[in-house]
C-alpha cells in the first residue's frame, strides 16, 4: 500500500471511529492533523463552545420529538373510536415505519441532519411502544399487562446497536426496569413493597454495570458501556439512598407478606447473573489494575444487598409488637433501626465516593457527576433527620444554609478540577 492510500485508508478509519463514537471531533482532528491530512484543532475553548452547542442542538431536537410523539399519540387517542380499525392499524405502522426511514435517511444516508435524525429515531421508538399498547387495546387485550412492556423492549432491543444511538440504549434500559417492576407487582398481586423494588433495582443496577463492562470486549460497541454503566450507577446509588432512610426499616420493612416462588426465582436469577459480573471484575482486575474501585463499588453494593435480603427472614426476631389507641402495630426495635440506619448510610457515602473515583480513573464525566449527585443529596437528608431535628429551628436554617453554601461551593470547585483533569482543559 502506497503512502497515499494509506493516508486515505487512514482518513476513513478515522471518520468511522468519530461516527460511531469511539472517539470525538477533538481526536480524530489530532490524529488527521499529524498525518496532515486536516488542520490542527482550535483552541480548547473554542472546541468546548462547539461541542456544548452540538450538544444543545442534539437534546433540544430529541425533547422536540418527544412532544411531538407525545402529542400525536394524545391526538389520535382523543379520536381513536371515529377511526376504523383498518385506519388505525396502517397509521400506527406507517408513521412508525416513516418515522424511522426519514431518521435513517438524515444520520447514515444524506448525513446532513444527524442530531435530527437521532431524534428521529429515537421518537420512531416511543412510537413503537405506543404502536404495541394501542393495538392492544384495538384487540381488547389489557393494556396493564406486564408482558406488553416486554414486547416493546425486545422490538426495539435491537436499534440501539443497529442505529449507534445512546438515547435509544437509555429508552431500552427504562423499558426493561419498569417491566421488571410490573411483572413481580402483578406476579405479588399489585403486593410489591418500595423495600422490594428497591431491592430489585439494585441487583439491576449491579447487573447493569457488568454489563456493561462487557461491551469492552467488543470494540465497536465499547463506547455504549457508558450507558450501561451510568444507569447501573444510578440504580444502585438510588436504591442505598432509599435504604439510607429509616422509613424502610421503621415501617415497610415490617409489614412484608412471604414472597412467592415468581419473584424468588426473578431475585434469584438477578443474584446469579450479579454474582457472575463480580467474578467478571475480578478477572479484569488482574489485568487492569485502575479497575479496582470498580470492583469495590460492586462488591460492596452486593454485599450489602444480601444483607438486606437477610434481614427479610429474621423480620420476628427484629421486631415488637406495639398497642395504640386500641389499634396493634408492629415495629422494628428502635436500636436496630438507628444501627441499620447508621451502616446503610456509610456504604451509600462510600458508594457515592466510589462512583466519583471510577470516573475520575476512567476519564468519564457522567460517574464524576452521578457520585456528585447522591452525595450532596445524602448530605442533605443527614442534615434534615439530625442537625434540624437537634437545633432550634432558625438556628437550624442558618446552619443548614452555611453547610449549603460551604458544601455547594466546594463540591463544585471540586467537581470542576476533576472534570478539568479528565477533559485536560478549563471546565466552564
Amino acid at each position: 500500500m502506497g503512502e497515499h492510500e494509506h493516508k486515505m485508508w487512514l482518513q476513513q478509519e478515522v471518520e468511522d471511529w468519530n461516527r460511531e463514537g469511539i472517539i470525538d471531533d477533538h481526536q480524530a482532528k489530532l490524529i488527521l492533523s499529524r498525518y496532515g491530512l486536516t488542520e490542527a484543532p482550535s483552541s480548547n475553548k473554542n472546541l468546548s463552545n462547539k461541542k456544548d452547542a452540538s450538544q444543545l442542538v442534539t437534546v433540544l431536537s430529541i425533547l422536540g420529538a418527544f412532544l411531538i410523539g407525545i402529542g400525536g399519540i394524545l391526538f389520535v387517542a382523543s379520536n381513536w373510536q371515529k377511526i376504523p380499525t383498518i385506519v388505525k392499524m396502517v397509521l400506527l405502522l406507517g408513521t412508525t415505519y416513516g418515522t424511522y426511514f426519514i431518521g435513517w435517511e438524515l444520520k447514515f444516508n444524506r448525513r446532513t441532519h444527524p442530531a435530527m435524525g437521532e431524534a428521529l429515531l429515537f421518537l420512531a421508538s416511543l412510537f413503537v411502544g405506543a404502536t404495541i399498547f394501542l393495538t392492544a387495546q384495538i384487540f381488547n387485550v389489557n393494556a396493564n399487562e406486564h408482558w406488553l412492556l416486554l414486547v416493546w423492549f425486545l422490538a426495539i432491543l435491537p436499534f440501539g446497536y443497529a442505529f449507534r444511538s445512546s438515547i435509544i440504549i437509555s429508552l431500552n434500559i427504562v423499558t426493561f426496569a419498569l417491566w421488571t417492576t410490573f411483572y413481580i407487582s402483578q406476579a405479588r398481586y399489585l403486593a410489591l413493597s418500595s423495600f422490594e423494588i428497591f431491592m430489585l433495582y439494585l441487583l439491576l443496577g449491579i447487573n447493569l454495570y457488568g454489563l456493561g463492562q462487557l461491551h469492552l470486549k467488543f470494540e465497536k460497541y465499547a463506547h455504549f458501556r457508558i450507558i450501561h454503566q451510568g444507569f447501573g450507577l444510578f440504580f444502585i446509588l438510588i436504591s442505598y439512598f432509599y435504604f439510607s432512610l429509616e422509613t424502610p426499616y421503621r415501617d415497610i420493612l415490617t409489614r412484608l407478606t412471604p414472597v412467592n416462588w415468581q419473584v424468588q426465582l426473578f431475585f434469584l436469577l438477578f443474584a446469579v447473573t450479579s454474582v457472575i459480573f463480580l467474578i467478571s471484575n475480578i478477572s479484569m482486575y488482574r489485568k487492569v489494575k485502575n479497575t479496582k474501585y470498580e470492583l469495590i463499588v460492586l462488591a460492596l453494593a452486593f454485599s450489602g444487598w444480601i444483607g438486606a435480603w437477610l434481614l427479610t427472614f429474621f423480620i420476628n426476631s427484629l421486631t415488637t409488637s406495639v398497642t395504640e389507641y386500641g389499634h396493634t402495630y408492629t415495629r422494628i426495635d428502635p436500636t436496630i433501626a438507628t444501627l441499620l440506619f447508621i451502616l446503610f448510610n456509610l456504604i451509600f457515602f462510600i458508594l457515592s465516593v466510589g462512583s466519583i473515583l471510577i470516573g475520575y480513573y476512567k476519564a468519564t464525566v457522567p460517574f464524576v457527576n452521578i457520585g456528585m449527585f447522591f452525595f450532596v443529596l445524602g448530605v442533605l437528608h443527614l442534615y434534615f433527620t439530625t442537625l434540624y431535628e437537634l437545633l432550634p429551628r432558625s438556628l437550624a436554617f442558618i446552619a443548614g444554609g452555611l453547610i449549603l453554601i460551604t458544601l455547594g461551593w466546594y463540591l463544585e470547585n471540586k467537581r470542576r478540577s476533576i472534570i478539568n483533569e479528565i477533559r485536560g482543559g478549563p471546565v466552564a
